[in-house]
């Protein structure tokens, strides 16, 4: 075997060995989803800040009040804010050491909300119990269909996600298209469904590690047939 064809195969072997670890991030088979999460939660800061999203902050006020669930709620941040608005809250993470946090931001802020440590592919989020449900920063399609089932008559789904420019947008977020919304993408999913608000736009965001240009496309669905 000649030397290049030697080193060749070394250097794919090094890859091999490279790429576990490169893609612990998304998909590595080192730690599970809760591992990862709660090495990145471990820490006293709160690494996405304590203000809630801008834009739920624009929209709540559209809300009636009445019992929230927050899907990906990370560290609490939202769900602190939506209970400081009258809100019952459940929050659900695939991460103890954020809803930890989460509580304990609560406390702080002297409120209280519910925890659930899930897995949101499984989690069951039952039927017709929500006036409210969030999602942030946390695509899956495949959930859609259960939070509208779970969603009271009338209620609301807000989301903001980025979209498939953040790649060319901004410097933090999510590179693989799998977990980035394509433009039109949720008009579709949700044409039974009677859309308050819809916007693919580019914002400045100054939270936490979410600092700098972001490509997001935000949503605001009433649980409300358009027929």
């Amino acid at each position: 075997m000649g030397f290049r064809m030697r080193a060749a195969i070394s250097l794919f072997g090094l890859f091999i060995l490279w790429q576990p670890v490169a893609l612990l991030a998304e998909t590595g088979p080192l730690f599970s989803s809760q591992e990862r999460w709660d090495r990145r939660y471990s820490g006293e800061h709160y690494i996405y800040g304590v203000a809630p999203v801008t834009f739920l902050k624009e929209q709540i006020k559209k809300i009636p009040r009445g019992k929230a669930l927050c899907l990906a709620a990370g560290e609490g941040r939202n769900a602190v804010y939506l209970a400081q608005q009258g809100f019952e809250v459940v929050a659900v993470d695939i991460s103890p050491k954020g809803l930890e946090k989460g509580r304990k931001l609560a406390r702080k802020r002297g409120v209280e909300i519910k925890t659930v440590v899930a897995d949101l592919r499984k989690y069951d989020m039952g039927r017709a119990q929500y006036d409210l449900i969030t999602d942030f920063y946390y695509y899956d399609p495949a959930l859609f269909e259960r939070i509208m089932t779970a969603l009271k008559p009338g209620g609301f789904f807000i989301l903001q996600n980025f979209s498939t420019d953040q790649p060319d947008t901004g410097h933090f977020g999510p590179r693989n298209p799998a977990y980035l919304v394509r433009p039109n993408e949720l008009l579709n999913y949700f044409a039974r469904y009677r859309i308050r608000y819809y916007e693919d736009t580019v914002i400045d965001l100054n939270k936490g590690m979410h600092r700098g240009r972001g490509a997001v496309i935000r949503l605001v669905v009433e649980n409300s047939a358009t027929e």
